[in-house]
């Protein structure tokens, strides 16, 4: 039965764009977390990503830009996506959880094509800090990626 409730918080999780960590956050809810990430990014749902981010959130993209905020975040996926940027997958290697805050690396893959049609593979890895919300959900307060 346990697995089977396993099984239906994972399928709710990867059809909801607006999700957030539950309170009792454990590595695995961690990886759907970034499932849900991945999915939301390649099916173009940026905006729903942005319910996954405080509102006063940074980001560190590779780029040397630091992007303050929902807006700006949101806009730099956004043009990830319009220059074709896809298949983005999530890999975590390591979780801390200290009270309120989660301490996560991982690795991060994607894929996007050049002008000539040449598919460009691209990797590195990703650093997040999760910040309990006041109704006990979880969302990212910084990010970091090179």
């Amino acid at each position: 039965m346990k697995l089977f409730r396993r099984l239906i918080y994972i399928a709710i999780l990867a059809s909801s764009s607006g999700y957030v960590a539950s309170e009792s956050l454990e590595t695995g809810d961690i990886e759907n977390f970034n499932n849900v990430w991945a999915k939301s990014f390649d099916e173009g749902n940026t905006k729903g990503l942005m319910g996954l981010y405080t509102e006063n959130a940074v980001v560190f993209p590779p780029s040397s830009e630091i992007l303050k905020g929902r807006g700006e975040i949101q806009d730099y996926l956004d043009s990830l996506k319009k220059v074709g940027v896809e298949k983005y997958s999530i890999s975590n290697i390591d979780t801390d959880i200290k009270e309120n805050t989660i301490y996560e690396t991982a690795l991060w893959e994607a894929t996007r094509m050049d002008a000539a049609g040449n598919v460009i593979k691209m990797e590195g890895n990703i650093s997040n800090v999760f910040e309990k919300q006041e109704d006990g959900s979880w969302k990212i307060k910084f990010q970091s990626w090179n």
